[in-house]
């Protein structure tokens, strides 16, 4: 058994008045939008009109020159004083962890977070600060950077 229904509704069409009543509706409100439209703008220029100062002074041609305002450029840094500014100089350096002693001239920091603090990390063999205690895979490079767990 089939519940489709065994035909099927047509659409209904109205008169022809009704269109052209429709057709009228449509031209009334597109006039109404049209003369509002029309006051608004008269509405601003009478204003921008009558707001005018009449008693300033009407610029012509002869005194619209305009005084030349000289350009100085902003001051250019030398690359000592931009140097100065980086965070590894020795200009404004931040408080470094002393670094530890160990046998003989050479000296090596105490642990990688001291190192990173200095902002010497990674150390290579035979720089100033290298221990081999930092090199936990033994290949030259202590206080390699991390990228977390992978």
């Amino acid at each position: 058994m089939s519940f489709k229904k065994p035909f099927r509704a047509v659409p209904v069409r109205h008169g022809g008045h009704y269109a052209a009543q429709r057709l009228k509706r449509r031209q009334e409100a597109l006039a109404a939008k049209l003369a509002a439209g029309t006051m608004l703008v008269a509405a601003v220029g009478a204003g921008s009109f009558f707001m005018r100062d009449r008693d300033a002074p009407v610029m012509t041609e002869q005194s619209q020159s305009v005084e030349a305002i000289p350009y100085t450029p902003p001051h250019m840094m030398s690359a000592a004083e931009l140097d100065a500014q980086q965070p590894s100089s020795g200009a404004v350096a931040p408080q470094q962890a002393a670094p530890a002693k160990t046998s003989g001239s050479s000296w090596s920091y105490p642990n990688c977070r001291a190192a990173r603090a200095a902002g010497a990390a990674p150390l290579y063999a035979g720089q100033p600060g290298y221990g081999p205690h930092m090199d936990g895979d033994g290949d030259g490079i202590a206080c390699e950077p991390y990228r977390g767990q992978r």
